[in-house]
């Protein structure tokens, strides 16, 4: 026992330290490059010619790409149409919405997730561009922008915008696309681990609980329950704590991984591990007392999956990884909770929580399905689905406790 714990406890120190090397991207942005931002595109709006206009905008560019905290909704459509294939400032004016909107953004955090705001000061910022290109450039002239620069003067541009972002700026299918291939390999992978699993009990449990009896197994369920306690108590106290420690996220549009990003994120990153660790144990009980059908042990896969993919998206913290990890994740733990939720109702020492649990598990699919098509406040509903989630699995270690204490057997029985 001494050896297990000693292994699991380096397993963890060692995925903690290589969340260390597996971090990409510049992290989340600091007051000092929000400045420079808004002064680097004030400069631009006010000669778009400036010294070093193209190291410039790239720079903005590869900013506003990667930093998680700013988000921007850029949409080349929106003046790229209007623009000939032989404007000689094409290049100038359609990218001056993006930065636009971005210093906008910045300028007015309660804005952040406008997007008709957000474009209508891209627009004003990219005919501002334009004008400062007449005074200097005679061949600048463009019919389209002219147009809407007489929109502007009537008031009529507000409009304009958003009928334009209706129709060239289509929302884009790739959450929802990544989503979906997302479930497609966690079922792979839950199939996979239900299949070895096996449908029979494991004979080494078994065993060990004939020779050392049951009391011992209720012992072993005592500690794990106290585990998953702790894992949920961990999480709970850490996020909370960061809502304090970084005032600037609204935790209404946030995802809680961003914290990760933050100067403390290394403690943000243990609760990957923690709740990851919380889902593994449950699983690991399940496995053992509840194999009544295919679907509880495909349900028991999932949830093994989905603790293993919690645990890589705390490796993965700011990269594609990250979100391949994530869009797996999510759906194991839905997947998982559902067919488990349901299968309680047919093992006779386990329908005493089915109900309770299969509620659970239906808020928890809402709020996963109202983050996929991108509805509602996004950092909001993964929170809530979280919390769910670690309310659903103390619900469960508590009644594998119970089930474990009183009568082992029953827990396999089918209701008849």
């Amino acid at each position: 026992m001494k050896r297990s714990r000693r292994v699991v406890v380096s397993g963890l120190l060692l995925l903690c330290a290589a969340q260390v090397q597996c971090t990409f991207g510049p992290g989340l942005s600091t007051p000092d490059q929000r400045a420079k931002v808004v002064a680097l595109t004030r400069s631009l709006e006010r000669d778009p010619l400036i010294e070093n206009a193209p190291a410039t905008r790239q720079w903005l560019r590869k900013w506003i790409i990667e930093v998680p905290d700013i988000k921007v909704y850029a949409c080349d459509e929106l003046l790229a149409h209007g623009l000939s294939d032989n404007y000689p400032y094409s290049t100038e004016v359609r990218l001056q919405p993006i930065f636009s909107a971005a210093a906008f953004a910045i300028e007015h955090p309660d804005k952040v997730r406008d997007e008709h705001a957000q474009r209508y000061a891209g627009v004003e910022g990219a005919l501002r561009a334009y004008e400062a290109l007449l005074k200097s450039k005679p061949d600048a002239k463009s019919a389209f922008l002219d147009d809407l620069l007489t929109k502007r003067d009537n008031g009529e541009l507000a409009d304009h915008v958003a009928k334009l972002a209706k129709e060239k700026c289509k929302r884009s299918n790739f959450i929802l696309m990544a989503n979906l291939v997302g479930t497609g390999v966690a079922l792979a992978l839950g199939l996979l681990v239900a299949w070895w699993f096996g449908g029979r009990r494991d004979r080494l449990s078994t065993g060990v609980s004939a020779v050392l009896g049951e009391n011992y197994s209720a012992r072993i369920a005592t500690v794990l329950q106290r585990v998953v306690f702790l894992c949920a108590a961990y999480y709970v106290i850490v996020v909370t704590a960061f809502h304090f420690l970084e005032p600037e996220f609204d935790p209404r549009f946030r995802f809680i991984s961003e914290y990760a990003l933050s100067a403390q994120g290394w403690l943000v990153t243990t609760t990957f591990f923690v709740l990851g660790l919380a889902a593994f144990i449950v699983a690991i009980g399940l496995r053992h007392m509840h194999q009544s059908s295919w679907s509880a042990r495909l349900g028991v896969g999932l949830l093994a999956v989905g603790a293993l993919f919690i645990w890589l998206s705390g490796i993965f913290k700011d990269s594609l990884p990250h979100l391949f990890t994530g869009v797996v994740a999510f759906p194991s733990v839905v997947m998982a909770v559902l067919l488990l939720s349901w299968s309680f109702r047919q093992t006779e020492a386990w329908r005493t929580i089915y109900r309770a649990t299969l509620f659970i598990a239906l808020g928890m699919l809402v709020a996963f399905l109202s983050m996929v098509v991108e509805v509602g406040m996004p950092g909001l509903q993964q929170r809530v689905f979280i919390l769910l989630f670690l309310l659903w699995l103390s619900i469960v270690i508590q009644r594998f406790v119970r089930v474990r204490a009183g009568a082992p057997d029953k827990a396999l029985k089918p209701i008849t």
